[in-house]
């Protein structure tokens, strides 16, 4: 019923299961619940619907101060609701994709977590119901049709998420802020043993472009998934593959620093076999990369029998290969580190700038020199000066 409440009247109510709309505050109530208690609330207006938002107990928030804070929370949804047009959580992502790509290191992982996995599952859920049971139901259904290790992943991708649009005022908190990734990772040791390696550059062979010649380069390179995958053909200066500082992982963001990849004669041939789709070196729609996942992964192991590997195990065994060497070298690990791209922090780093370009290279040609048959014959049909055109 609607009254003028007062805080006389309020000491002298009836208790319990009733409730009391205020006449000169629109939408402000005060419920009494089953214990007597009473709440003040007030009903706004959220994604065409209308909703109760708790603002406090009696008397604690006297009838002035709810009022007050009544007028302030109905003033802080209006802005909230007219500063953004979101809809549902994939009209969120569309946003934070705009914000965060061009500056998130990590955001080839959390656009394919995305895809293959929160799209299909939450992307139509309208983003005023997102709810911590949401969060629960993702990660079940990655844990029942991958693994929990995949499903602590795609949580902590998206997760972050949530956590930008809170800031941003796109919604009003972040519902997954308790929940938990699952199960993480541990360090890996796997390093492909010579059939291994040998199944897999095989395989890479038959496997037509954009995913086959995308493996082979990645085993040559010995460089990160996502560099690889993500490789545009403006990156290739004559015999030499250099990858964008942004591009580049590094603890803090503005440490981080282009990598040179001199191109081993076996890799320019590779890459100078490919056709030019757009900007992208491997693509299959001219406008994206690629984005090799789980799929991927399995029809490898289904093909070539190798099991119990993941992508990364390429770049380490590329790395092991290095240091190993063969009949006429081997590469010390401090090459091989400037291979990998890690960055040196010790005193002397500072004063020696060199880029180890030639080093570089006689370690890629001991990589290429792993594979146990011909690369020019499987995968090339151009040739190095194809690449330098």
């Amino acid at each position: 019923m609607k009254k003028r409440l007062t805080d006389n009247f309020i000491n002298n109510a009836a208790k319990r299961g009733t409730e009391y709309r205020d006449e000169v505050t629109r939408g402000l109530i005060l419920r009494y619940g089953k214990k007597g208690l009473a709440v003040w609330e007030v009903m706004i207006s959220r994604g065409g619907r209308r909703v109760r938002k708790r603002l406090g107990m009696h008397p604690a928030l006297s009838v002035k101060d709810a009022r007050i804070a009544a007028e302030a929370a109905k003033l802080e949804e209006l802005q909230f609701s007219t500063g953004s047009n979101v809809k549902t959580v994939d009209d969120l992502f569309s946003l934070y994709e705009a914000a965060r790509s061009p500056d998130l290191r990590s955001w080839v992982d959390v656009e394919s977590a995305w895809r293959v996995w929160g799209s299909p599952h939450i992307g139509r859920v309208r983003v005023s119901d997102l709810s911590f049971n949401h969060g629960i139901s993702l990660r079940k259904h990655v844990t029942e049709n991958s693994s929990a290790l995949r499903a602590g992943s795609v949580i902590r991708c998206l997760r972050p998420m949530l956590a930008w649009a809170a800031d941003e005022r796109l919604i009003e908190k972040n519902p997954w802020v308790d929940l938990r990734v699952g199960a993480s990772s541990q360090s890996r040791q796997r390093v492909l043993h010579a059939a291994e390696w040998a199944a897999l550059w095989e395989f890479s062979g038959k496997k037509p472009y954009p995913f086959g010649p995308f493996l082979g380069a990645l085993m040559l390179s010995a460089q990160r998934l996502s560099n690889v995958a993500q490789m545009r053909w403006d990156e290739l200066r004559g015999d030499v593959w250099l990858i964008p500082r942004n591009k580049m992982k590094a603890t803090r963001a503005e440490s981080a620093q282009s990598h040179e990849v001199p191109l081993s004669n076996a890799l320019a041939e590779l890459l100078a076999a490919q056709p030019r789709n757009g900007p992208f070196v491997f693509t299959t729609t001219g406008k994206k990369p690629i984005v090799p996942g789980s799929k991927f992964r399995t029809e490898i192991e289904t093909s070539t029998g190798v099991s119990d590997w993941r992508f990364h195990d390429i770049r380490r065994t590329g790395a092991t290969l290095m240091t190993t060497g063969n009949e006429t070298r081997k590469v010390s690990r401090f090459i091989v580190a400037r291979v990998l791209g890690h960055v040196e922090t010790s005193v002397t780093a500072t004063y020696d700038r060199s880029a180890y370009r030639d080093e570089k290279r006689e370690a890629l040609e001991v990589l290429a020199a792993s594979v146990s048959r011909s690369i020019t014959t499987t995968h090339a049909l151009g040739s190095v000066e194809a690449l330098k055109k």
